[in-house]
């Protein structure tokens, strides 16, 4: 739910963000794995938390069983990317309900193809991005940063020099926004 705080932050404090891809476990099998039998299931408590995060932000919330390996779903997310925010966030917001909403498989080709479509991406450009592997590169070298930083699991949010790891309420990274935009800059600008 952290994505719809960050464009929450984006429109109220007028700031820039930019959502960075980070594939949680890159080795999983193309079919991903049962959270369940897997050990990756989250406790009750966190389960009924993340409910009625969702609820607060108007949205109706699944956990499957199934989690899915992500990597097509980046790599049409990056396509959104490369067309711009106003692709980009609609996109990524769209990838998010698939799977936290209707509970699809968003490492399913067959379940992302309609997605990419409604925000313009033909299908032969989102066939070509995945078998080709033209945002492999990209998509690792996020991963790279992000394990530098520190950064073992999502959502996490780096505002100015304060990594945020974890889902975190709107005020707390509303008050990280405030405080990098009171720092003064640390630029040296020539004349």
């Amino acid at each position: 739910m952290d994505q719809f705080r960050f464009l929450a932050l984006r429109d109220e404090m007028h700031v820039d963000l930019m959502g960075v891809p980070f594939e949680l476990r890159p080795d999983m099998p193309n079919e991903g794995l049962s959270a369940s039998r897997d050990g990756l299931s989250h406790s009750p408590r966190v389960e009924k938390r993340l409910i009625e995060l969702a609820a607060k932000e108007g949205e109706r919330m699944v956990l499957p069983d199934l989690v899915p390996k992500t990597h097509n779903a980046m790599v049409l997310a990056e396509l959104g990317r490369d067309r711009g925010e106003d692709v980009f966030w609609p996109l990524h917001l769209d990838i998010f309900r698939e799977y936290f909403v209707a509970g699809r498989d968003i490492g399913n080709r067959a379940v992302l193809i309609p997605v990419g479509l409604r925000h313009g991406i033909p299908e032969s450009e989102m066939v070509e991005a995945w078998d080709s592997g033209r945002y492999d590169e990209r998509l690792h070298e996020f991963r790279h940063l992000a394990l530098h930083l520190g950064i073992k699991e999502t959502p996490s949010a780096l505002i100015c020099n304060e990594l945020l790891i974890g889902s975190r309420p709107y005020e707390i990274l509303r008050a990280a926004v405030q405080r990098c935009l009171v720092r003064p800059s640390t630029i040296d600008h020539a004349e």
